[in-house]
């Protein structure tokens, strides 16, 4: 098995034995093709007042931000078709798993294999990450087989243009914590010490109105300045309050 080169893998779409629809030289690389993103993203919850949801990109929403901890599933836009001697390999691009996307599926194209794409992104990074519709996010390595396979992919995602839905209910329907609400928590609890240092700055001050008077601090004063003599002793004071030694 060999991996094709980018010259190869254009001659192929020129010969018509392997489709790639629509198909763009400049998404070319040197030992791979790069497929763009397609207009339908399922997003996962946020928060049990943020559940899934299903993302329609358009000109009006043109992207979506994947935040950190959340996972989406997203779809190429390109459909491919793969002859019975090339199988493939995909992923996402470097330029997104450097800020911390990880893709998860099925990442292995069969030989006759007909349909979209299909990955499931989480973002382990400490910010949100931008997705955007045809933006080339998909990264997909051919390798040519020593001799062509008996028959074409016959699996459930032959001919996929949507999601399954095992997908959709996976994705839109979780109610468990996710690593997103993780941050939403952070803020709920600095939110909550501000609630409470603002509390504490608008109740009255414990020791207001205990401080000692200037009248009674200088008799005090005075007091102490007293000869010793002229104080009276303990055994008087017990003797004059009536208590026994």
């Amino acid at each position: 098995m060999a991996v094709l080169a980018g010259k190869q893998i254009t001659r192929l779409v020129d010969e018509h034995k392997l489709k790639i629809k629509p198909f763009y030289k400049k998404q070319i690389q040197p030992a791979t093709y790069d497929l763009r993103l397609g207009k339908r993203i399922l997003a996962s919850p946020l928060g049990p007042e943020k559940l899934g949801e299903v993302v329609d990109l358009s000109k009006m929403r043109p992207s979506y931000d994947i935040q950190s901890g959340q996972m989406v599933g997203i779809i190429s836009h390109e459909r491919l078709e793969l002859p019975l001697d090339i199988c493939g390999r995909f992923g996402v691009r470097s330029s997104y798993a450097r800020f911390g996307i990880n893709a998860f599926g099925g990442l292995q194209l069969d030989p006759g294999f007909r349909g979209k794409l299909i990955m499931n992104l989480l973002n382990v990074g400490s910010e949100p990450i931008t997705l955007t519709m045809k933006e080339p996010i998909f990264s997909v390595e051919f390798d040519r087989l020593e001799e062509p396979a008996e028959g074409p992919y016959s699996g459930p995602y032959q001919d996929q243009d949507d999601f399954p839905d095992n997908q959709y209910n996976f994705i839109l329907h979780a109610r468990t914590t996710s690593l997103a609400e993780i941050p939403t928590l952070r803020m709920e609890v600095a939110h909550l010490s501000n609630i409470i240092e603002e509390l504490e700055e608008s109740l009255p001050d414990a020791d207001a109105g205990l401080e000692i008077r200037p009248e009674i601090i200088e008799r005090l004063q005075k007091s102490s300045a007293l000869p010793r003599r002229t104080l009276i002793s303990i055994e008087k004071i017990r003797k004059q309050l009536g208590i026994n030694a």
